[in-house]
């Protein structure tokens, strides 16, 4: 494969350090750039260059002109967005002269919401009943019921199986949606695609999460007729990049769709090296790598310490440490006292200050 350029974002996720390491391992020339200074994969051997941006959710037209100045600049091949910054890269899509790996804009909103979604998807997944909050009214069922937020990540707000009184507290009832709750195992699905052709598909099950959001031990899971109903699905919208879904499994065996996500989650760790080629080897094709457990190691020691002694925490491949990469696991800390610095200073959730500068609200 000839030697790329490659421009990953997001450098505070460790997807983009998994990535680093794939596209650096298969001798690509990565940079990287991030709205955070302190980030998780800035610290990577494989990282030639890093870049610091200006936050696109409150600065998008200079977020824009930076990073068509790198891309410039760096002579890049191929931009790769990891996080919620990939709506903002898609909106600058067409002034960057490189291989962008976003769709457009109004397809990855539509996916992004979560009642346009639910639409979307009829006819290729089941679904949940999915109402407007502000016409629900089946009230003595309320506890059949979740209500969340159109546009939010991580489940923040979400309120699983409320209360009445609970929902009467809801500030903005037009911007959240009422789903039937659906029970069963939770998987999440992650997946590359290269206009409308399936490159890369892994699915997992979240065992262990930080309160109800982030996920940071995946474990495999097999389902073919899932692989099945995605492919059908990519392909009918001609999808372009990372595409991500969230299902429950139900006692009978059928997947049930809750949501998506037009970016990348934590099922790139399942693909590991194989990664770059997912992305750049036209004949590359990678379904469901069932081989290891993973785990964000270090998130279990500062919210879950109690689980360090847990079997399933010993089993798993830690997706930060790598010895021949050890930077990353051990300047980790730093990213967290930048976090750390916002949540104060802004009156935030850690969750919150993780995202707040990338994320796209409609």
């Amino acid at each position: 494969m000839t030697p790329q350029n490659i421009l990953i974002l997001g450098a505070r996720a460790p997807i983009a350090l998994e990535m680093a390491r794939s596209f650096g391992k298969q001798g690509h020339r990565v940079i990287m750039a991030d709205s955070l200074r302190l980030t998780l994969a800035r610290w990577s051997k494989y990282v030639a260059v890093y870049y610091h941006l200006p936050p696109p959710a409150y600065a998008f037209e200079a977020f824009q002109a930076k990073l068509r100045q790198i891309i410039i600049n760096e002579k890049i091949d191929h931009c790769l967005p990891t996080c919620e910054e990939a709506f903002f890269v898609a909106m600058a899509k067409d002034s960057l002269p490189c291989h962008v790996w976003t769709a457009g804009l109004a397809l990855m909103h539509q996916l992004h919401r979560k009642d346009t979604f639910i639409e979307l998807a009829k006819g290729f997944f089941a679904i949940p009943e999915t109402i407007n909050a502000a016409d629900f009214n089946d009230f003595e069922n309320a506890n059949a019921y979740v209500f969340k937020p159109i546009y939010s990540r991580f489940a923040n707000f979400t309120l699983l199986r409320p209360t009445v009184a609970q929902i009467n507290q809801i500030p903005d009832s037009t911007a959240w949606v009422a789903q039937q709750f659906i029970s069963g195992k939770e998987v999440c699905v992650y997946s590359i695609w290269a206009q409308g052709k399936l490159k890369a598909l892994t699915i997992y099950h979240p065992k262990y999460r930080v309160g109800k959001g982030s996920g940071i031990y995946f474990e495999p899971v097999t389902h073919q007729a899932l692989i099945h109903s995605i492919k059908r699905f990519g392909e009918a919208i001609s999808y372009h990049g990372q595409l991500s879904f969230d299902f429950i499994i139900q006692p009978d065996g059928t997947p049930v769709v809750l949501e998506c996500n037009p970016r990348g989650i934590s099922g790139a760790h399942l693909m590991g090296d194989d990664l770059a080629r997912c992305f750049l080897d036209d004949t590359f094709q990678l379904l469901n790598p069932n081989e290891k457990h993973m785990a964000v190691k270090f998130a279990f020691l500062i919210t879950q310490p109690h689980r360090m002694l847990n079997r399933d925490f010993y089993q798993a491949n830690d997706v930060i440490f790598n010895a021949d990469d050890p930077l990353p696991l051990f300047l980790q800390p730093l990213s967290l006292v930048e976090l750390l610095k916002i949540k104060f200073l802004q009156n935030k959730t850690l969750l919150q200050a993780s995202t707040q500068d990338i994320e796209w609200n409609g």
